[in-house]
């Protein structure tokens, strides 16, 4: 009697095996049919699609605004009346070292409504052409601007501007005011601007910026961002809502004062 070929089988049976095993593999390898992960959204290019990006930031807790100084005396709101045409004067002298500053043109203080249409008359009368400013805001009245062209004019555009100036009454702000609207702008101000996409370079110390002021020009700023160069009033709305800088903060919020 023959007995099978057990050796034969095995080989069989294993090349079966192997096939099995090919295909199993083969069909474990197949490509996922998963769909592709979404692109991600466009970014704002338009201003009213900037405009519609723009986001806002929590609020921290913030101090109250301290207390201002006094309100000036009649001498000292001359004195700031003389130190202010003293500066002006100053930059007639950086383009014409020359010019011959005229007597005190100083009639009398006026507000701001009051002393535009005199002013517009005597840039005017000395022969400037006057330039209209028009803000984003279709509302708001034009502002008056000029430029010169000789010595002159420039000496007569500075006696028009000292003529009617408006009066200061108002102290300016003192080191603890100056100090709380530097931890605005730390705290809320250009965290809000970063949280937009905005660079903000990073901030003197306290200190520094507060006794140097006016003179340290840190103040975050959108400008210098390429989304807000074709500026509109819907892009302008935006930020100022979103992200207020301390002035109009403050007025908004007079409940810290």
């Amino acid at each position: 009697m023959t007995r099978p070929d057990r050796r034969r089988l095995g080989v069989t049976g294993c090349l079966a095996l192997a096939a099995a095993s090919v295909s199993l593999l083969t069909s474990c390898a197949t490509p996922s049919t998963a769909a592709e992960p979404s692109a991600p959204p466009p970014t704002p290019s338009t201003p009213a699609e900037v405009a519609a990006s723009i986001v806002t930031i929590e609020m921290p807790d913030l101090a109250p605004y301290p207390e201002p100084d006094p309100p000036l005396s009649e001498a000292e709101s001359e004195a700031r009346r003389v130190a202010d045409a003293d500066a002006q004067w100053q930059g007639v002298l950086a383009t014409y070292p020359d010019a011959v500053r005229p007597a005190d043109p100083f009639a009398g203080y006026l507000t701001e409504e009051e002393r535009k249409p005199l002013l517009r008359s005597c840039v005017e009368a000395a022969g400037i052409t006057i330039d209209e400013g028009h803000s984003l805001d279709p509302d708001a009245p034009p502002s008056i601007g000029w430029s010169t062209n000789t010595e002159a004019e420039m000496v007569a555009a500075y006696a028009c501007q000292m003529m009617h100036p408006t009066k200061i009454t108002q102290p300016s702000a003192n080191d603890a005011q100056l100090g709380w609207i530097y931890d605005y702008m730390v705290a809320f101000y250009a965290p809000c601007y970063e949280a937009n996409g905005i660079a903000v370079p990073p901030p003197p110390g306290r200190d520094v910026w507060v006794e140097t002021y006016p003179g340290y020009v840190w103040f975050p700023s959108y400008f210098d961002d390429p989304r807000f160069r074709d500026m509109t009033f819907e892009l302008e709305t935006a930020i100022r809502t979103a992200c207020p800088d301390p002035d109009t903060y403050l007025q908004a919020h007079p409940e810290i004062r």
